[in-house]
């Protein structure tokens, strides 16, 4: 019998395919200043925060190998970065603090701000453009405030996405037997306390 984890796992990867399309698709998502977000860094933050190390780790290479396909640039880039980021996201919860959409969104600026900050070094500072930090200032910069305010978003769906395949825990229920008063018990009930005690 195939275990719950791997039908969340497939899950993961038909929303990783869908939120690129829903990037690619022109008109879908309106830019900002001509910038649009970039999806699937919120994607591999949120879904390192349900998910065991290592699959984090393979989830935020593949959402990096993904963002490189789409925008260009060094090829594993993305994914070196991203894959780093989920693998402590995912090591450090429960560890040393709680993950929350407040920690998500931590990660998921130091993630928009990185990816899309490398991209800018390789395209433009690297090559020495003219007028590259107004290029920055006026389109990289928005690109991260923009991929960093789906978040929350991106994070709910994935929520969803996890708690869909997720054993649930079952509370048992200890019931505490109470106590009867000597005149009210049975005489061999009176006979055993009595036996204890002697």
């Amino acid at each position: 019998m195939i275990q719950r984890r791997y039908y969340r796992y497939a899950l993961y990867v038909l929303e990783l395919f869908v939120l690129y399309l829903i990037e690619g698709t022109p008109g879908l998502i309106p830019p900002l200043y001509l910038a649009k977000p970039l999806l699937l860094t919120s994607l591999a933050v949120s879904a390192a925060a349900f998910e065991m190390p290592y699959f984090s780790l393979f989830f935020g290479v593949a959402c990096g190998l993904v963002i490189d396909v789409g925008t260009g640039g060094i090829m594993g880039l993305s994914s070196v970065i991203l894959g780093v980021i989920c693998w402590y996201e995912a090591s450090w919860n429960d560890k040393y603090i709680k993950n929350n959409i407040y920690m998500v969104l931590l990660y998921s600026a130091a993630a928009c701000a990185a990816v899309i900050g490398m991209k800018f070094f390789v395209f433009f500072f690297v090559k020495q453009y003219d007028g590259a930090f107004d290029i920055f200032r006026e389109h990289y910069v928005m690109r991260m405030l923009y991929s960093w305010a789906v978040t929350p978003l991106v994070y709910l769906l994935t929520m969803a996405v996890s708690n869909t395949f997720t054993k649930e825990k079952r509370k048992i229920k200890v019931k505490k037997r109470k106590r009867v008063p000597p005149s009210q018990r049975s005489s061999a009930s009176r006979r055993r306390a009595k036996r204890i005690t002697e």
